[in-house]
């Protein structure tokens, strides 16, 4: 944690084929198991995915993450985070390069199944101002917040498509979503700790109160508090499009199309924003270029 060494996912280990099938093997056993507490009852039930719909998502997502991190090392080097402590530097760096390989490899598996990596686009330009109202990019404060946010939502937006995945027999992507899953987790914890003692935030490496994050944590019937300590929710693909559609510029009714985001975004229509825009928990915050879903 010191240092903020990240492996990649896919080491050498990870090569050896007997270590491969075993601990593919361990891994979807196990999951079989812990997916039962992560069904979402027919009143929170999301629209159901192909895994080819499942690998578009995932990939706007890592792709906007990627150029997220991307203009934070900009920001180091000649922006609002070039006085930035060295460790919150080393993280940027490291967290991005991850991102980026994710992006890598999530395209190699959209290939893999016909799909067309390039066709799943972002804008040159996100609204990124929409995550907290003004630019994450101009102090090293508003922006390890914003990434708080930011990686804590992709941590619950893969959780989130296990069921598509398990009902497809989708193993192998299944297996590949669950690694990046990991590595997001451990950035999640990561961002945490830096705001914990380079801010002396209230916060840990893991979430302690619903209200840290900008998804819902407390769904009702569900057979666990997800917002207990030891336990973490999910969030659906149509919850994490109302909150990241302010940054990709979508206008509330191309959030639903979950197959990746449109190469020619609409103009965010703010006037039109009601609280059925936003999941549960939170309330819609109307900005200058669109809106944003913050917890309530």
């Amino acid at each position: 944690m010191r240092n903020f060494e990240v492996q990649h996912p896919i080491d050498r280990f990870w090569l050896i084929p007997q270590v491969r099938r075993w601990l593919a093997g361990a891994v979807l056993s196990l999951l079989l198991f812990v997916t039962t507490l992560f069904v979402a009852p027919p009143a929170q039930a999301q629209a159901v995915l192909s895994p080819r719909q499942v690998v578009e998502y995932a990939l706007t997502l890592e792709k906007l993450e990627a150029d997220f991190y991307q203009r934070a090392v900009q920001a180091t080097r000649r922006g609002g985070l070039r006085n930035a402590p060295q460790i919150a530097k080393n993280a940027i760096a490291a967290y991005g390069d991850d991102e980026a390989q994710h992006v890598v490899d999530l395209s190699a598996v959209l290939r893999s199944i016909g799909g067309n990596p390039d066709a799943v686009t972002i804008p040159a330009n996100p609204n990124y101002n929409a995550i907290l109202g003004r630019n994450p990019f101009a102090n090293i404060r508003d922006f390890l917040l914003a990434l708080q946010y930011v990686e804590d939502l992709g941590v619950a937006a893969y959780k989130g498509q296990v069921q598509n995945l398990q009902a497809a027999n989708a193993d192998v992507i299944l297996a590949g979503a669950l690694e990046i899953h990991t590595v997001e987790a451990r950035h999640a914890a990561g961002v945490r700790y830096l705001r914990q003692v380079l801010q002396n935030a209230d916060v840990r490496p893991w979430i302690r109160r619903p209200n840290e994050v900008i998804y819902n944590e407390n769904r009702s019937r569900s057979p666990i508090d997800f917002g207990n300590q030891a336990f973490d929710g999910f969030a659906t693909a149509d919850e994490v499009l109302a909150l990241v559609g302010p940054v990709l510029g979508l206008a509330p009714t191309q959030r639903t199309n979950t197959g990746g985001a449109s190469s020619s975004p609409a103009a965010p229509n703010p006037t039109s924003v009601t609280q059925d825009d936003c999941p549960p928990g939170t309330t819609p915050e109307v900005l200058s270029a669109g809106f944003i879903c913050r917890p309530q």
